[in-house]
């Protein structure tokens, strides 16, 4: 499976399942595949959007997809601490704010239902990992909901470190961080 398996940069093509990846992510339900009708729901139309654009939290230059077969199936969002304020900013909704200025942080990733646990989202973890030492960036981090079992036990085995509990967007998480080494 992994050998048929590709992880690229995304493109601004990928905009309609990327939203799909990314609400599963946000809401935290995780999605089959895209149904014709997600794409007519508002949510979805503004994060299509924004992925396609340049410069904004939700952007394609900060995503990575995996692909089987021509089809995407999972991505991971990341950008550096540093940048969200602009990012944020560039989008114009109220977000809050998750990343420290010392830290990759890694804001959404998303794998379909029926493609996990076949080591997707650990290739994907990886990739964001591998541009936080690109970019300099000493540590990787990331928030998970509190009662996301599944991705805590990936994040875990992954050595990613819980640092302290918090609440974003009326929900609670818990903040995990990775020392990267820089080899």
């Amino acid at each position: 499976m992994n050998d048929d398996l590709q992880v690229r940069p995304a493109q601004p093509d990928d905009a309609r399942v990327a939203s799909v990846l990314l609400s599963s992510a946000y809401t935290h339900k995780q999605a089959t595949s895209p149904r014709p009708e997600d794409y007519e729901d508002r949510f979805f139309e503004r994060l299509q959007h924004f992925f396609r654009e340049d410069g904004n939290r939700f952007s394609y230059q900060y995503t990575f997809v995996a692909e089987h077969a021509s089809a995407v199936v999972g991505l991971v969002l990341s950008f550096g601490g540093r940048d969200e304020e602009r990012l944020n900013a560039a989008v114009g909704w109220r977000l809050e704010h998750e990343a420290e200025d010392d830290e990759w942080y890694v804001d959404a990733l998303a794998v379909l239902k029926d493609w996990g646990r076949k080591g997707i989202g650990t290739r994907l973890l990886q990739t964001a990992e591998q541009q936080a030492r690109q970019h300099h960036y000493p540590k990787i981090a990331l928030n998970v909901a509190k009662d996301n079992e599944e991705a805590f036990s990936l994040y875990q085995r992954l050595h990613y470190v819980v640092t302290r509990e918090t609440f974003l967007y009326q929900r609670r998480y818990v903040r995990m961080v990775k020392v990267l080494d820089n080899g």
